[in-house]
C-alpha cells in the first residue's frame, strides 16, 4: 500500500469521515509546503506527549505540569459543586456544557450501548461509573446524577440501562437521578446542542 492510500484510510476512521473526505485531505495535504505538513506531524506527537485522561471524569486535557498532573482542571477546582454529577457521552459533551453555565463534576462515559449489543462495549466505563457512585454515595458527597445521553435510540437505550444499575444505588445512598428534559430534540446529539437548549434541557430535567 503507498503513502497516499495509507494515510486516505487513516483518515476514513475519523468520526463522520468517508472515503471521499479522506481523500480530499490528503490531497489538500500534498497541495500544502513541506512545512506544513512537518507542523500537524509535530502537533499530532505533541498531542500525545503534552495530554493526559482524567482519573475522575476520564475526559482528555492539556497538562500543565506533565510530572504531577492527574485531574482536569474541573475535577481539580474545588469551587465545583461536588453534590451533582453530570454523565455525558464523549469529551465534547463536556466543552459545550460548560458554556451553559453548569457548576457539577462530570463524567464521561466514552460512548452509548449499541442496541444489539449483548454485553456492555469495553469502551462504555460502566463499571467505573458505578465505582464512583459507590464510593461519592458512600462518603455523602453525591446529591444528583444528572443522565446527559443524546436524544437518539442508542442514547436512550444506554440511559435505560444506567437507570437499572444506578437505582438501587440512589434509594441506598439517597440521591436523585434525573435526565435532561426534551429541549433537545429526537435525534439530536449534546456535542452540537447551542448553550440555550442545554439550559432549557437543565431546568426542565426529571
Amino acid at each position: 500500500m503507498d503513502s497516499i492510500e495509507r494515510l486516505t484510510q487513516l483518515f476514513e476512521k475519523f468520526p463522520g469521515i468517508g472515503p471521499r473526505q479522506a481523500r480530499r485531505f490528503v490531497h489538500y495535504l500534498l497541495s500544502e509546503r513541506q512545512a506544513a505538513r512537518l507542523d500537524l506531524s509535530q502537533a499530532i506527537r505533541d498531542l500525545g506527549q503534552h495530554t493526559a485522561q482524567c482519573r475522575e471524569c476520564y475526559r482528555w486535557f492539556v497538562k500543565t505540569d506533565p510530572a504531577k498532573e492527574v485531574l482536569c482542571g474541573i475535577c481539580g477546582n474545588p469551587a465545583r459543586d461536588r453534590a451533582t454529577l453530570f454523565i455525558v457521552e464523549k469529551d465534547a459533551d463536556i466543552e459545550n456544557i460548560e458554556r451553559s453555565g453548569f457548576k457539577g463534576l462530570y463524567f464521561c462515559l466514552g460512548g452509548t450501548i449499541p442496541l444489539a449489543s449483548e454485553e456492555i462495549p469495553r469502551y462504555v466505563r460502566v463499571h467505573e461509573l458505578v465505582s464512583r457512585v459507590d464510593r461519592d454515595g458512600s462518603a455523602a458527597a453525591l446529591k444528583e446524577i444528572i443522565l446527559g445521553l443524546s436524544a437518539t435510540t442508542e442514547g436512550d437505550h444506554t440511559r435505560l440501562l444506567l437507570q437499572e444499575k444506578l437505582l438501587p444505588m440512589s434509594e441506598g445512598f439517597n440521591f436523585k437521578i434525573t435526565s435532561l428534559g426534551r429541549g433537545l430534540s429526537t435525534g439530536s446529539e449534546l456535542e452540537y446542542a447551542d448553550p440555550d437548549t442545554i439550559q432549557n434541557a437543565l431546568k426542565t430535567r426529571a
